[in-house]
């Protein structure tokens, strides 16, 4: 098997996975904030034992001496607190499938974001690739059809939040290695940075989100309850999803990477068919390829 193939192969490893657990996180019925908390508390703990076996953990937490560690950690408080957060609460309020398909517009937002504030140029085909997705978006929460909750629109902003938090994550971090310049001697594995994001996505929502928002006893409760152990098994796909992408775009590029990933939105639509007997809606699937196909056009050049 060629590099290609493996590469495509876990593409689409990620976006199967990232589907499942979007399924399985609004099915454990807890509050969407200490959801998170556990499981990026989780997720951190997984990756942290597969760079402890490959003795890079300790790299891990020295990166926070560097400039990009540090634009890492900031990037974490918008990734994780802010777009995981917001993900689930979307999750809650508007379905896994819904929150899920406008989710993967993210990377076309930061695409957007990177030009007006990083100067990036744009090409006419990536413009025309995020309109889709967008148009796609839009008319997927302006018409649901089917069982929607009577709080969909909310869950709809929260989506829309959530979409913004990660594709600011993306625009730090590109921001953080286009400028700084002092600091290419330092070889860290892309798993490093992503074991820090999660660290400080832990620690954010264990000394911060989950106390003053009065959590802490919901915490607990399912901690004593042994309910943390859903999460376990379920961050596990979570860090799944980023090694395997990590991966994928190190065989065939982050465009390739990026496409393959959108398809978890498609993937929650058939976990939640076949796992909980939900209908399928037309309207959903339709507006659903449309964003995934409008995410493809934006992130892969036909020349190559």
């Amino acid at each position: 098997m060629n590099n290609r193939t493996k590469g495509i192969l876990l593409g689409i490893t990620v976006g199967l996975a990232w589907g499942l657990d979007s399924i399985l996180m609004g099915a454990v019925g807890v509050t969407p904030l200490v959801s998170a908390f556990f499981h990026d508390s989780f997720a951190f703990f997984w990756i942290g034992l597969t760079l402890l076996f490959s003795k890079q953990l300790c790299g891990s937490f020295q990166l926070l001496k560097t400039k990009k560690g540090k634009a890492t950690a900031v990037a974490a408080l918008v990734g994780a607190p802010v777009g995981m957060s917001a993900y689930l609460l979307a999750i809650k309020y508007a379905t896994a499938p819904y929150a899920s398909s406008i989710s993967v517009i993210y990377p076309g937002v930061g695409a957007l974001l990177s030009y007006f504030l990083l100067k990036e140029k744009l090409s006419k085909r990536a413009t025309v690739g995020i309109f889709i997705s967008l148009l796609g978006s839009f008319m997927l929460g302006f018409k649901p059809t089917g069982d929607i909750p009577t709080t969909f629109g909310t869950g709809i902003l929260f989506a829309l939040l959530a979409v913004l938090g990660w594709a600011s994550e993306g625009v730090i971090i590109g921001f953080a290695m286009k400028h700084i310049k002092d600091e290419d001697h330092i070889q860290a594995a892309p798993q490093q940075f992503l074991c820090l994001r999660y660290f400080v996505s832990m620690i954010v929502y264990g000394f911060l989100v989950v106390p003053l928002s009065g959590e802490f006893s919901t915490a607990l409760t399912i901690i004593k309850s042994g309910v943390f152990i859903k999460f376990a098994g379920i961050a596990i796909l979570g860090a799944i999803t980023y090694l395997c992408w990590y991966k994928a775009v190190d065989l065939i590029g982050a465009a390739m990477g990026t496409a393959l990933n959108s398809t978890a939105a498609l993937w929650t639509i058939v976990f939640s068919i076949i796992l909980f007997g939900a209908p399928a809606n037309s309207h959903l699937i339709i507006w659903g390829l449309v964003i995934v196909t409008g995410v493809f056009i934006f992130a892969i050049e036909p020349k190559k």
